[in-house]
């Protein structure tokens, strides 16, 4: 029978704890009751990115947050209101700011955000 030796008993410890991690995220940031955005950085460095959320009926603010993301890195946010549309403003350390107005907030839904050094998008990702 063969011995299993220490190095390899590091390896699978710590590879279990990265799948832990991982599967940790995921299932955080995909609640199944609620959609949720996540803001993607795709510039070289890292940025400071404000996330401004608030419903179109009164304009209640969902989210008012600044994060540190950092290069080609996201941060995610989950528990927004579903089936009412919201506002969602993205604006940038270095000065540039868009509005999208997300209609599509089905439960199941996702809105991404990508920010790049020239510009912000937005896609709403749906279930097929």
């Amino acid at each position: 029978m063969p011995s299993i030796t220490r190095r390899r008993t590091i390896g699978l410890f710590t590879g279990c704890v990265a799948l832990t991690a991982i599967g940790g995220a995921v299932a955080h940031t995909t609640q199944k009751n609620a959609p949720h955005l996540i803001v993607n950085n795709q510039t070289k460095r890292e940025l400071d990115i404000t996330t401004v959320i608030r419903t179109v009926d009164d304009s209640e603010v969902l989210v008012d947050d600044t994060a540190s993301v950092p290069a080609n890195g996201d941060h995610g946010y989950t528990g927004l209101a579903s089936n009412e549309p919201l506002d969602v403003t993205i604006r940038t350390e270095t000065g540039l700011e868009n509005t999208y107005r997300w209609e599509e907030t089905d439960p199941e839904n996702a809105l991404s955000v990508g920010v790049s050094t020239d510009e912000i998008g937005f896609v709403v990702a749906t279930p097929p």
